[in-house]
C-alpha cells in the first residue's frame, strides 16, 4: 500500500514533491517490540491461531494502551527520524506506528500532519484510531463504520478505498498475449493462485486438488518468498499446465492474464483483484484483520468466501462451467474496484501539508 500511495503522489505531482518510503520497524536500533514484528510471516504460516489470539487480546483500547506504553523507544527513534528528514506530511499504513509517530511529532513541537490509511476491509484494530490523526482514510463502508465505532472523529474520516498500484487498472496488453508470454495457451481458462508475500493460504494442497479434479484449465501460481513451496511445485509432475513463480512485481499483468484469482483473504490482494476486474475465490482468512473479508466478497457478488480445499475447487469448477456466473462476478468486480483510491489519498496528503 505504501508503494501505491507513493507512486500515485509521484505521478500526480511529479517533481513538485519528494516521496520517501521508510519501514519504520526496520530502522536501527531495533527495539524488542520491532524484533517481534519480524516473526509475523512465519507466525501466519505456522500458527495463525496464535496470531489471532494476540490480535484480539490487544484489540481493546485498555489492552492496546499497555502495549503502546512500551513504545517509548520507538517514539524517540521516530522523533530523530522526523527531525532528520523534516517532512511536510507523513502517511501511516501500519496501525502500530500511529501512536509513536504522533507522540514523536508532539515531542518535537512541530505541526506535522499524519494521514493514516486503513489497510483492512472489515475488521479494524483499535490501534488504527488516534484522535490526533489529521485524516484517516478507510477502505470500505464496513471499515468506515468500524473506525467511527472506535471513536474516530467523523469529520476527519474519509472512505476512498484501499490504495492499490494504479497499474492494476492500466494493463493494456491483451489477456491472450499475456498468457502466451508466460508459456500458456491463449484461450484456456486461467486461474491465478496467490499465497501473498509469505506463500500462505494452502496453495500446494489446492494445486493438488485441482489436478485430481481434471478441470480444463491452466494455472499461474505465485509462491511469494516461500522458496520451498516453489521448489516442490516446480519439481512436481503436474498434469494441469502451470506457470510457477516466486516473489514477483508483475501481479497486475498476472491478474489480467487470468479469469479468476484464488487467494488467501488478504485485503490488499482482494482490492487489487477488484480493480483488475477479476472474481475472487478466498482460500482462508487470517484470524484478526482478515475476519469478515469472506463476507465482504460475497456481499458484493464478486466471488466466494473461504472454505475447505474441496470447496475452493468446487467454487472454481462453478466458474469454469458457468460462464454467465463468471461474467456477472467479473462485472461486479469492475463495479466495486476503487482504482482512484491511491490518487485520492495522495491528494489528501498534499492538502494536509498545505492547508487552504
Amino acid at each position: 500500500m505504501s508503494n501505491a500511495v507513493a507512486g500515485a503522489m509521484r505521478r500526480r505531482y511529479g517533481d513538485q514533491i519528494d516521496v520517501e518510503i521508510v519501514d519504520v520497524f526496520m530502522v536501527p536500533p531495533l527495539t524488542a517490540f520491532e524484533r517481534v514484528t519480524r516473526y509475523y510471516g512465519p507466525c501466519i504460516r505456522v500458527a495463525p491461531w496464535f496470531y489471532g489470539r494476540l490480535y484480539h487480546l490487544f484489540n481493546r483500547p485498555a489492552f492496546y494502551q499497555r502495549l503502546a506504553n512500551v513504545q517509548s523507544q520507538m517514539t524517540m527513534k521516530f522523533a530523530h527520524l522526523l527531525q532528520e528528514r523534516e517532512p511536510d506530511a507523513v502517511v501511516s499504513t501500519h496501525p502500530l506506528a500511529n501512536r509513536s509517530l504522533l507522540d514523536a511529532t508532539e515531542r518535537l513541537g512541530r505541526r506535522i500532519p499524519v494521514v493514516a490509511t486503513v489497510s483492512e476491509l472489515v475488521s479494524v484494530h483499535a490501534s488504527w484510531v488516534d484522535q490526533r490523526l489529521t485524516i484517516l482514510n478507510t477502505a470500505s463502508t464496513e471499515s468506515y463504520n468500524a473506525v467511527l465505532g472506535w471513536g474516530a472523529p467523523a469529520e476527519r474520516v474519509r472512505c476512498y478505498g484501499l490504495p492499490v498500484d494504479e497499474r492494476f487498472a492500466e494493463v493494456t496488453t491483451s489477456t491472450e498475449d499475456l498468457r502466451v508470454s508466460h508459456g500458456l495457451e491463449p484461450h484456456t481458462f486461467t486461474a491465478l493462485l496467490i499465497g501473498g508475500g509469505e506463500g500462505a493460504g494452502g496453495i500446494e494442497a489446492i494445486v493438488k486438488a485441482i489436478q485430481r479434479a481434471e478441470l480444463p484449465i491452466q494455472l499461474i501460481v505465485v509462491c511469494g518468498r516461500n522458496d520451498a513451496l516453489r521448489g516442490r511445485l516446480e519439481s512436481a509432475d503436474l498434469r494441469t499446465p502451470a506457470h510457477i513463480c516466486g516473489f514477483v512485481r508483475t501481479i497486475p499483468e498476472l491478474m489480467h492474464a487470468s479469469d479468476v484469482v484464488i487467494t488467501k483473504g488478504g485485503p490488499q490482494t482482494i482490492a487489487e483483484a477488484l480493480v483488475a476486474a477479476r472474481p475472487v475465490i478466498i482460500t482462508q482468512t487470517l484470524p484478526g484483520q482478515e475476519e469478515g473479508n469472506g463476507a465482504f466478497v460475497e456481499s458484493r457478488g464478486v466471488g466466494f468466501g473461504p472454505g475447505s480445499v474441496g470447496q475452493v475447487v468446487t467454487n472454481l469448477t462453478r466458474l469454469v462451467r458457468n460462464p454467465d456466473e463468471r461474467a456477472r462476478m467479473t462485472a461486479n468486480a469492475a463495479r466495486h474496484g476503487r482504482p482512484a483510491a491511491a490518487s485520492e489519498v495522495a491528494r489528501l496528503v498534499v492538502e494536509a501539508a498545505v492547508p487552504r
